[in-house]
């Protein structure tokens, strides 16, 4: 009985502690949530450096010239087989609404491989290092039956439940948005007399929906080929979040700081063939099919905390609601619990790991034959943590057949993680610009889950961001690739009225953004 005793008096003392530990950090989690602060990129010194706004009369006209926009099916389909005819009507149209812009004795426009523009605004001070604006003018194809409206009329229709105009069309937000906001910015301050002390690019590729070798590829040798370094470059990417980000009431501008990179995988099966009447017991397509149901039962790794998953969370927690802002602020401690609730959800699930889609299955002839013969392709998008050969590591392991071939067909590395925070010019430039146009917001690093022309400028610039000023819900993010894309009115004009901010606040303020020294990614 002693020892019994003894025993228990033992686990008591354990349970004790272990609960006495477990409050400390508790205490501490909340300690942590109640006092923690964010970032404030609101800068009284650069608000007073700008005060010029786009007129509510400008503004008014770009719903009707993005509808226009929106009507020239700027198609790209596969690598090299783009629609040339409707690119060269949609210069036409560029040239003929935004006509001071291509016309300004300090701009010289470009015409690069045939199909893409570059416009050098060129500032008096060669001392200030320029930076790049991107976009890019083709579109993916669409299924028209799926549409509500017609895709490729341009037209601007009232919602039914809110009554606001949205401008619908294939491109309206990728990335037609991006083009339409930087050339009505341009255009109207070169009207306004704007006389550029700092030079910048702005870059539009004519192939990016199908990996922009022929236009991004092609600026970004010439940039190269004449020396230019850049001090950053801003393309298409996260927009900002409404409703999206769980415990956030407030909307989350989500500013990608590096984007996946992609691996296209092919599974081979062989098994018997034969007549269908009396099937093989070895299918090469029960044997494929195995294979993919052991990757989706087995996925790739978290990656959390490995990238920018944590400070995105961290910096939401002083804006986010009860529970989250607990979790939030203390992704030290719920770790494991982030892990499990972010794999639950496609959209966060693949901020986390590297995600695997099988994307094309073939098989069989005949529906009489049993195929000797099966394969498929994978689409790995790769978090940016994870090395290539550990991706195909994983896949091999996960099958766990060896009669499978695994063949690796083509990849492109994940982006480097570009700098973020308040010390860091460019980064406090666009987010000083997201404060103004978007105040409501909150704004974070993220990473892109999709690719963008910004590989082609990596090598003139470590700092590289993915941004679309335009706020969007879960069902409007849905639309992007998909049917029904459109975009409001208001959002077209505040588009502009951000790319028209950034250009004064970049130019003007160019000297007091430099007056933090930079540091390490991440470092906040």
């Amino acid at each position: 009985m002693g020892v019994l005793r003894r025993v228990c008096g033992a686990v008591g003392l354990l349970l004790a502690m272990t609960l006495g530990v477990v409050a400390l950090l508790l205490l501490v989690a909340v300690i942590r949530a109640v006092t923690i602060e964010g970032e404030d990129y609101r800068d009284p010194g650069l608000e007073g450096l700008v005060r010029e706004e786009l007129p509510g009369w400008y503004l008014q006209t770009l719903p009707e010239l993005m509808g226009r926009a929106l009507a020239i099916p700027t198609v790209s389909s596969a690598p090299g087989d783009y629609d040339t005819e409707q690119l060269l009507r949609f210069h036409a149209f560029l040239r003929e609404s935004f006509p001071n812009a291509f016309n300004a004795s300090f701009v010289e426009v470009e015409v690069v491989n045939n199909y893409s523009f570059l416009f050098t605004v060129k500032g008096s001070d060669p001392t200030l290092q320029p930076y790049l604006l991107a976009a890019h003018m083709d579109v993916v194809p669409v299924d028209v039956s799926k549409w509500t409206q017609d895709p490729w009329s341009g037209q601007v229709i009232p919602d039914p439940e809110t009554g606001e105009d949205y401008v619908w069309g294939r491109g309206a937000i990728d990335d037609k948005l991006g083009v339409m906001g930087i050339m009505a910015a341009l255009d109207y301050l070169v009207t306004s007399g704007f006389q550029p002390t700092r030079s910048f690019y702005v870059a539009f590729g004519h192939d990016e929906e199908v990996h922009g070798e022929d236009g991004a590829g092609h600026i970004g040798a010439l940039l190269q080929e004449r020396g230019v370094a850049l001090d950053f470059v801003l393309d298409e990417g996260m927009p900002v979040l409404d409703g999206v980000m769980a415990g956030m009431e407030i909307p989350v501008a989500a500013i990608g700081v590096t984007e996946k990179g992609w691996m296209r995988v092919r599974l081979e099966a062989d098994g018997e063939g034969g007549h269908s009447s009396i099937p093989p017991h070895d299918q090469a397509v029960t044997r494929l099919a195995s294979a993919l149901v052991n990757l989706q039962r087995y996925p790739q790794p978290s990656m959390f905390g490995e990238g920018t998953e944590a400070d995105l969370l961290t910096l939401m927690a002083h804006k986010a609601s009860w529970p989250h802002k607990l979790v939030y602020a203390n992704t030290w401690l719920f770790e494991p619990l982030l892990k499990v609730i972010m794999s639950r959800s496609r959209e966060t699930n693949a901020i986390i790991r590297t995600t695997t889609a099988a994307t094309i299955v073939r098989a069989g002839v005949k529906e009489n034959v049993v195929p000797a013969s099966a394969w498929a392709i994978l689409n790995h998008r790769v978090h940016p943590a994870q090395p290539l050969e550990d991706v195909v590591k994983h896949d091999i392991a996960a099958i766990n057949d060896p009669r499978i071939k695994v063949t690796v067909e083509d990849t492109r590395e994940a982006h480097p993680i570009s700098p973020y925070g308040p010390h860091v010019p460019g980064w406090r430039l666009l987010a000083a610009t997201v404060a103004q146009i978007f105040p409501e917001a909150v704004t974070v690093p993220s990473m892109l889950v999709g690719n963008t022309d910004t590989k082609s400028y990596l090598s003139m610039s470590r700092n590289v961001y993915r941004f679309l000023p335009v706020r969007m819900t879960a069902r409007d993010i849905q639309t992007i690739h998909g049917h029904d894309e459109r975009v409001s009115s208001r959002a077209v004009g505040l588009a502009a009225s951000f790319y028209h901010r950034l250009i004064l606040t970049a130019d003007v303020g160019a000297h007091a953004l430099r007056t933090r020294p930079g540091h390490r990614a991440g470092e906040l």
